[in-house]
C-alpha cells in the first residue's frame, strides 16, 4: 500500500470504498482509519462523498457504513453479465414448476424494501408487481418479513408515527398488531400473508440470509385464495424451506 499523501483523491476514495468488500461488510470511521491508515479527516470526508453518491450508506444506528444502494445498482449490473442472477433466477423458476405459482424476491436496502426478481409462468393474471417495486412494512410478505428482521427493530413510537392505510379488512394498522406480527416471523421463520394487500390474495415467504448472517432478502410464492388453502400453505412451505439454503448461496 502507497503512502497516503502519493495518492489522488479517487485512489483514496476507491480505497475506502473497496473496504466494504470484505467482512463483515460495515465499519465504523476509525475502522477504516485503521485499515487504511489514511487520517480520519480525510476518511470522514470521503466517506460522506460516497454516502452523498450512495455508493454507502450509514447504518440505522449510525455507527457504522454499509453499501448504499449505487453499489447495489451497479452490483446488479455485474450480475446481470454473470452467472449468479441466471442461478438465483434458475432455482426461483423450479419454486415456480413445482408450486405451480407466482414466485418474487425481494431485498431491503436501508429503509426500502424493493422486488428484485418476479416469475409469473404459471398465473393467467399477474399477481406480483414488477422489479423494483416498493413495499411497505405493516403488509405483504416482503415488508412483514424484511422488516421483522431488520437489526434495530422498529419500535411501537415508531409505529405509531407511520399512518398505514387500511387496504383490506386484514391489513394491519395497529402498532401493537403490527409488533406482534413481527415477533411471530421471527419464531416461526417464515411470513405468511392472507388478504391484507387486496381480496384473495395470498402470500407465502421465507427469510434468506446474506454472507453476513443477516436477513436483507426474502423468497415468497403468491397465489389465489381458494377452499383447501391451509393445506396449500403448508406444500408451499416445504418447497420454499427445501430451496432456501440453495438460493442463500448466490446472495451476495
Amino acid at each position: 500500500m502507497t503512502k497516503e499523501n502519493n495518492k489522488t483523491s479517487i485512489e483514496k476514495a476507491l480505497e475506502i470504498l473497496s473496504v466494504f468488500s470484505e467482512e463483515p461488510y460495515e465499519y465504523s470511521v476509525m475502522d477504516i482509519v485503521k485499515i487504511t491508515g489514511m487520517n480520519r479527516t480525510t476518511v470522514y470526508r470521503d466517506l460522506t462523498s460516497l454516502e452523498n453518491y450512495g455508493f454507502i450508506m450509514r447504518s440505522e444506528d449510525d455507527r457504522y457504513y454499509t453499501l448504499g444502494p449505487l453499489a447495489y445498482h451497479m452490483g446488479s449490473a455485474y450480475l446481470t453479465k454473470a452467472d449468479y442472477e441466471e442461478k438465483i433466477l434458475s432455482l426461483l423458476e423450479k419454486i415456480g414448476e413445482e408450486t405451480k405459482e407466482s414466485v418474487g424476491l425481494a431485498r431491503r436496502d436501508g429503509e426500502k424494501i424493493v422486488s428484485i426478481y418476479s416469475i409469473e409462468i404459471h398465473q393467467a393474471i399477474k399477481v406480483n408487481d414488477k422489479p423494483g417495486t416498493f413495499y411497505p412494512i405493516n403488509r405483504g410478505t416482503y415488508g412483514k418479513c424484511l422488516t421483522a428482521f431488520r437489526d434495530n427493530p422498529v419500535s411501537y413510537e415508531q409505529l405509531a408515527e407511520m399512518n398505514f392505510e387500511k387496504e383490506t379488512p386484514q391489513t394491519l394498522t395497529d402498532p401493537q398488531e403490527i409488533l406482534d406480527e413481527y415477533d411471530r416471523i421471527r419464531k416461526d421463520g417464515y411470513v405468511l400473508s392472507i388478504e391484507e394487500s387486496f381480496t384473495y390474495a395470498i402470500g407465502v415467504g421465507v427469510p434468506l440470509r446474506s454472507p453476513d448472517g443477516r436477513v436483507r432478502n426474502v423468497v415468497a410464492v403468491s397465489f389465489f385464495k381458494q377452499d383447501g388453502y391451509e393445506k396449500k400453505v403448508e406444500e408451499i412451505l416445504k418447497i420454499l424451506f427445501k430451496y432456501q439454503h440453495e438460493i442463500e448461496k448466490y446472495l451476495r
